[in-house]
C-alpha cells in the first residue's frame, strides 16, 4: 500500500532555508575562503528580487485594506455607540503596543554584541535597494519636513515615491468620504477595495512558496558579512518579542481585565486559558475564534449579541501583541543597518503602525510582511524583512495567543462598560 508523503509546513520550509543560508555565511565567514564569501554574497540579488516581490504589492495592498476598512466601519452613525467603543478600545490596545515594543527595543537590544563594521557593511549594501524606494538610508527628514509631508500634493506620486504614510492617510480620508456616498456606489467601491486586497492576499501566497529561498539568499551574506553577531542579535530580538509579549499581557492586559472589566485576574487567566492554548499552538486568532466564543458566553458571561459582535471583529482588527512584535522588528532593522532614527523616524514608524493596525487583512506571517509600509515610511531597508521571516514560529506563537488573551479581555472591557454583569 503506498503512503502519500506530507508535505513539510510552510514555517518548516522557511526555517530550514534560513537555517541553510546562515549556515553557508557562518561557515564562509569562519573559513574566510574567497571562493565561500563570493558565493555567499553573489546570491543577495536573489533574496533581493524575493523582497522587491513583496514590495510591489504594498501599495496595492494599503490602498485597498485601508479603504474598504475605513468605508466599511468608518461611520460611527451606523456603527452606534458599541462599534466606536470597541474600535477605540482596539487602538488603544495598538498604541500601548507600539509604545511598549519601541521602548523595549531601544532598552534591550543594544546590549546584543553589533560592531560598527558590520552595521556599515549592511548598510553600504542596502544602500543601492533604498535608492529605489526613492530615499537613501542616510535621508531620514526632518520633523517639520515629517509633518508637512503628510498631505500629499499628488497621492500617485507619492505612491510612485514609495512614501507611505502620505498614502494612507489619502486612503483614510477618502475611505471616510466612501462610507457616506449611498448604498450603491459605497458598496461599489468597497467591493473593488476587498476585491484589490483578496488579489494582492493571493498574490502574496504565491510570493511565499518562494519564501525558503528568498530567506536563505538573504541570509547567506548577512551571515557572512556579520559572523556569529548574526545569531547573538536573532536570539536577542526573539527574546525581546516574547518577553513584550508576556509582559503586555501581565501588564496591559491586567490592567483592563482588572480595572475596566472589573474581574479578578486569577478568575480570567482560568476562563481564558483553553483559548490561550489553541491560539498559542495554532498561530491563528481566527482558529481560536470558537474557543474565545465559548469563554466569553459560557464562562465569562458575557451576552450573546456583544460577544457575537466584539470577539469577532476582535479577530479580524485586534493585534496589539502584532502592533508591538512590528515595533521591536523595525528597531531591530534599523539597528542591523545602522539606520538612525530620530523623532521623525519614530514618528513615522508610530504613526503607520497604528494606521494600519485595523486595516491590514489576515493572511500567512501578516506581522512581518505587513510591516514593509513602516519600513519604508522610516527608511529603513526592506531586506531585514527576509530574517524576520526566518525566525517568526517562535514570535508568532506568543504574539497570536497575547492577541486572543487580548480579544477576550476587549470583549470583556466592554460588555462591562454595557452595564453587564461578568460571572
Amino acid at each position: 500500500m503506498e503512503r502519500t508523503l506530507k508535505r513539510p509546513s510552510p514555517s518548516l520550509q522557511i526555517a530550514v532555508g534560513l537555517l541553510a543560508g546562515l549556515g553557508f555565511g557562518l561557515t564562509a565567514a569562519a573559513s574566510r575562503q574567497p571562493a565561500l564569501l563570493a558565493i555567499a554574497t553573489g546570491v543577495e540579488p536573489i533574496g533581493t528580487l524575493w523582497v522587491n516581490l513583496i514590495r510591489m504589492v504594498v501599495i496595492p495592498l494599503v490602498v485597498g485594506a485601508v479603504v474598504g476598512g475605513v468605508a466599511g466601519f468608518g461611520d460611527a452613525g451606523r456603527l452606534g455607540r458599541l462599534g466606536v467603543r470597541t474600535v477605540a478600545l482596539f487602538l488603544a490596545l495598538g498604541s500601548a503596543g507600539i509604545l511598549m515594543g519601541l521602548a523595549l527595543a531601544r532598552l534591550v537590544l543594544p546590549f546584543a554584541p553589533l560592531s560598527a563594521e558590520a552595521t556599515a557593511t549592511l548598510r553600504g549594501a542596502a544602500a543601492a535597494g533604498a535608492a529605489e524606494v526613492g530615499r537613501s538610508v542616510q535621508q531620514v527628514p526632518g520633523f517639520a519636513q515629517f509633518l508637512t509631508g503628510l498631505v500629499p500634493a499628488n497621492p500617485v506620486k507619492a505612491a510612485a515615491d514609495g512614501a507611505l504614510l502620505p498614502v494612507i492617510l489619502f486612503s483614510v480620508l477618502f475611505g471616510l468620504a466612501v462610507a457616506r456616498l449611498d448604498e450603491r456606489r459605497r458598496q461599489a467601491i468597497t467591493g473593488l477595495a476587498d476585491a484589490v486586497v483578496a488579489a494582492v492576499v493571493k498574490m502574496i501566497g504565491w510570493f511565499m512558496v518562494l519564501a525558503p529561498l528568498g530567506v536563505a539568499c538573504l541570509a547567506a551574506p548577512v551571515a557572512a558579512r556579520l559572523g556569529w553577531e548574526m545569531l547573538a542579535n536573532l536570539g536577542a530580538f526573539v527574546g525581546v518579542v516574547v518577553a513584550g509579549c508576556v509582559l503586555f499581557t501581565v501588564v496591559v492586559l491586567g490592567l483592563v481585565v482588572r480595572f475596566m472589566a472589573r474581574l479578578p485576574l486569577g478568575r480570567f487567566a482560568t476562563a481564558a486559558a483553553p483559548a490561550y492554548a489553541v491560539g498559542f499552538s495554532t498561530t491563528s486568532s481566527m482558529a481560536a475564534l470558537p474557543a474565545m466564543m465559548e469563554v466569553a458566553v459560557d464562562d465569562l458571561r458575557i451576552s450573546a449579541p456583544v460577544a457575537g459582535f466584539v470577539v469577532p471583529l476582535a479577530a479580524t482588527l485586534n493585534r496589539p501583541a502584532s502592533a508591538l512584535y512590528q515595533a521591536v522588528a523595525a528597531v531591530f532593522v534599523a539597528r542591523l543597518y545602522g539606520v538612525p532614527l530620530g523623532l521623525a523616524g519614530y514618528a513615522a514608524l508610530a504613526a503607520t503602525m497604528l494606521l494600519l493596525t485595523l486595516s491590514v487583512p489576515a493572511m500567512p506571517r501578516s506581522a512581518v510582511l505587513s510591516l514593509a509600509p513602516a519600513l519604508l515610511a522610516a527608511g529603513v531597508p526592506l531586506e531585514g524583512i527576509g530574517l524576520l521571516v526566518g525566525v517568526d514560529q517562535i514570535p508568532d506563537m506568543f504574539r497570536t495567543a497575547t492577541n486572543v488573551a487580548g480579544h477576550v479581555a476587549a470583549a470583556a472591557a466592554i460588555a462591562r462598560g454595557e452595564g453587564e454583569a461578568l460571572a
